[in-house]
């Protein structure tokens, strides 16, 4: 929560996601969204209009994917309205991804002995991941369902899409110098191999 003003919260967060993707790390922006309060957040329901939900507490993270381009977020334990984020379709897809061009992973906020992180409804409203499923409450999906297998294999594009623009698949951290040895190691091989080619002209 970097301040009370939606703009200010949005450029401060869009900057700190273009630092960290700078030097290839991933950001994962949480929590998406109407998260305003750590005490009982678990079960909060929050009734507001949409301009409301909108100008005030989607702009943040508006900004942060717009500007900051980050390429993972983190939905809520929280209940718009009776839908809880994870779970809500029109925030996860319609909003985040289709208006706004969101094209990284989403990840569900950690759960214990809660009822409402249900990962079908978070796996066909958008989500990615589930941070507390195990393999016995996980989705189970149906080897005849062509739906079922669309939804995961678009999950899977989004983890992937994110981890692959990220450092954690580069040799080398971005933007950080080589190692010294590295540096000699090369020098020595590029002496050796014009070496080489000259013993082998003449």
């Amino acid at each position: 929560y970097f301040s009370e003003d939606p703009i200010l919260s949005g450029k401060m967060a869009a900057a700190q996601i273009r630092g960290a993707r700078s030097k290839g790390v991933m950001t994962f922006v949480k929590h998406f969204a109407v998260n305003e309060q750590e005490t009982s957040r678990t079960g909060i329901a929050t009734w507001l209009t949409e301009q409301a939900l909108r100008e005030i507490y989607l702009r943040p993270f508006e900004l942060a994917v717009k500007e900051g381009e980050t390429l993972a977020m983190m939905s809520s334990f929280n209940r718009i309205g009776t839908r809880w984020t994870g779970g809500d379709y029109r925030l996860l897809t319609e909003i985040l991804r289709n208006e706004w061009g969101f094209k990284g992973m989403v990840v569900c906020d950690y759960f214990v002995n809660n009822q409402i992180a249900d990962p079908r409804q978070m796996i066909y409203a958008g989500g990615d991941l589930h941070l507390m499923a195990v393999s016995a409450t996980w989705f189970k999906p149906s080897a005849g369902s062509a739906t079922d297998i669309t939804i995961l294999r678009n999950a899977a594009k989004n983890i992937l899409y994110a981890v692959s623009n990220s450092n954690i698949i580069d040799y080398d951290v971005i933007g950080y110098r080589l190692a010294g040895w590295k540096v000699v190691m090369i020098i020595i091989d590029a002496v050796v191999v014009a070496g080489i080619a000259l013993w082998g002209f003449l």
